[in-house]
């Protein structure tokens, strides 16, 4: 028999040549799938033309790519689709699931490159793990637009709910570099290795950001060629007198009366002092059914709620209903100077498909002095009415998908209207605060990467004004803009609202770090009060201050929100047309 210490002697060299082997064989997955990645998505190279001559390419496909912004990465990625009896749809499909494959195996060397990496910094792992979030978040998008393909090519839909799936995916790529770039601009920040992280993950993301932008054009090309074809268009659809509820026509009065029904018997009730099924909103939202078709509403009296609750992306349709604004508040504290990230500073966290949210106050507490500050993010198809949304810097991240508020206020100092979201608000009040000296009030930084995404902020029929307690003498020292443009294609639009005097008389400022103004949508429309003065206005090549009513009518609720997936209507709030005319609902049926 050996003595004990050999035997331990061989123990470790067993162990340390299972490390050894384990390590080895993480670098060979990690570099074939980097080889896998790269070979895949390699452009087109023209000393190989021969191989790929212009007149072997399909017609289809041609017309297909050179209508996309990155054509050569196109061809490349369609040279092996079989050309026979193939349709733009056809095409579409193939790019769509094509992204899904690559967004899948991004996030497999996402993992073993970064998640695992122990050198970062924990505002560097911040930032890694908001990434993995987002990558998390793209994969779910993408197979949903996959099954939203098969319906749209079935029924004959438009692609109007393609196209917000496809810019929510784009959106979740740049917010996951976004993590990095505020460790950039943090001066207060010194991190070794944000720079060449930052610079890999962009290697990496740069193929799936392609492919996204892509799908989005040929969904441009496809609906240019089946406009004045029997498509039915959303607006068209949505004019229809009658609605299709579980299978049965229903009159939208009756739809009406079945959503206030819904409203009157919450599920379960949160309460403070014991009274309720639960005391704290987080223990409520996870006993709510995951996927559900059917609404879940959790009524929350009175009080304040420290907490930072997260409706996850399994809860759907969970209704948040309040006792009213200052009354039931819902209370946090993260900010950026503390260690969050942006991302994860939000009070309240919105994930969860189709939310409704009223007669809530949703407050971050920190002061201007720790910036980013978020009191609400929005990562979902969701609406807001009669809420109260206060921090200072960044207070509501409108993150993606497509988002509706009305009789909101907002208050807050920086970009406190951001992201990139398709989102309407209507008859809000926009309460601009005081910030820290030397600082800029910005009301919106609106962030559309593509030209061919469906998103961008729509104010309508809103007040933009100083804040109570920021006093006529204190506005005097410090300058107020109704917006600046976060990315190349930013798209903010403000019509029929009210503009106060605090407003700078160029009313909009550039954004160096981020945007070229020859291509940004900044539109002012049929604006009144002190501050709507557009005489002395930016004079970019991207700002319309005299639009038709045509274009005016692209950003209303019909036109900019309403889809073909009867989301909007399922909410049963009083939202008004492109011309502020009520429907003639009731509040007192709808919300009392």
């Amino acid at each position: 028999m050996e003595s004990s210490t050999s035997n331990i002697k061989k123990l470790k060299n067993l162990s340390t040549r299972s490390l050894h082997q384990r390590n080895t064989l993480l670098i060979f997955i990690f570099l074939t799938l980097i080889t896998t990645l790269v070979a895949s998505f390699l452009p087109i190279n023209s000393s190989n033309t021969c191989h790929h001559p212009l007149h072997t390419i399909h017609p289809t496909i041609n017309n297909a790519c050179i209508n996309t912004l990155h054509p050569s990465f196109c061809f490349t990625s369609l040279s092996s689709v079989s050309k026979k009896n193939i349709t733009l749809h056809h095409i579409l499909e193939i790019t769509v699931n094509q992204t899904l494959r690559h967004v899948k195996n991004t996030r497999i060397v996402f993992l073993i490159k970064f998640v695992r990496n122990q050198d970062l910094s924990l505002q560097e792992k911040n930032a890694v793990h908001d990434c993995l979030e987002m990558l998390d978040q793209t994969v779910y998008e993408l197979r949903q637009a996959t099954e939203d393909l098969l319906s749209d090519k079935v029924h004959n839909r438009p692609y109007g709910n393609l196209k917000t799936l496809l810019s929510a995916a784009m959106t979740n790529e740049n917010t996951c570099l976004d993590g990095f770039s505020d460790l950039q601009l943090d001066s207060d920040y010194e991190g070794r290795l944000e720079k060449s992280v930052k610079d890999q993950l962009e290697v990496l993301l740069s193929p799936s950001l392609k492919m996204i932008s892509n799908s989005l054009a040929l969904i441009k090309n496809l609906e240019y060629h089946t406009r004045g074809g029997n498509v039915t268009t959303s607006s068209e659809m949505w004019s229809k007198e009658k609605k299709v509820l579980g299978g049965m026509v229903v009159h939208e009065e009756e739809l009406m009366e079945v959503a206030a029904l819904r409203l009157s018997c919450p599920n379960v009730t949160v309460a403070k002092d014991g009274s309720g099924n639960f005391t704290t909103i987080e223990e409520a939202v996870q006993m709510a059914p995951n996927k559900s078709l059917e609404s879940y509403v959790i009524k929350i009296k009175a009080g304040i709620y420290l907490e930072n609750v997260v409706i996850p992306r399994e809860k759907h349709n969970v209704i948040l209903v309040g006792d009213g604004i200052n009354l039931t508040v819902i209370m946090g504290s993260r900010n950026l100077v503390d260690g969050y990230s942006t991302f994860k500073t939000a009070t309240l966290t919105v994930i969860g498909d189709r939310f409704l949210g009223r007669d809530l106050t949703i407050l971050n507490t920190s002061g201007p002095e720790k910036h980013q500050a978020v009191a609400l993010r929005v990562t979902s198809n969701a609406a807001f009415y009669h809420c109260e949304i206060i921090s200072h810097q960044d207070t509501l991240y409108a993150h993606s998908l497509r988002q509706f508020y009305l009789e909101c206020t907002i208050q807050g100092t920086i970009d406190f209207i951001f992201g990139n979201a398709a989102a309407i608000f209507q008859n809000c009040r926009i309460l601009i605060r005081k910030p820290n000296p030397g600082q800029t009030n910005m009301v919106t930084a609106q962030g559309r990467q593509d030209p061919n995404q469906n998103t961008g902020i729509s104010l309508q029929n809103c007040t933009i004004i100083a804040a109570r307690n920021f006093s006529m003498a204190e506005r005097q020292n410090f300058s107020t803009f109704l917006g600046r443009p976060w990315r190349n294609y930013s798209r903010t639009v403000i019509m029929k609202s009210y503009i106060g005097t605090l407003v700078h008389r160029e009313g909009w400022c550039k954004w160096n770090n981020y945007t070229t103004l020859d291509t940004v949508d900044y539109i002012e429309y049929k604006n009144f009060g002190p501050g709507s003065n557009t005489t002395q206005r930016v004079t970019w090549p991207g700002y319309k201050n005299n639009c038709s009513d045509d274009i005016a009518r692209q950003f209303s609720v019909e036109e900019f929100l309403r889809e073909d997936d009867d989301w909007l209507e399922s909410t049963a709030f009083p939202f008004f047309n492109a011309y502020n005319q009520n429907r003639s609902v009731s509040l007192d049926m709808l919300f009392d």
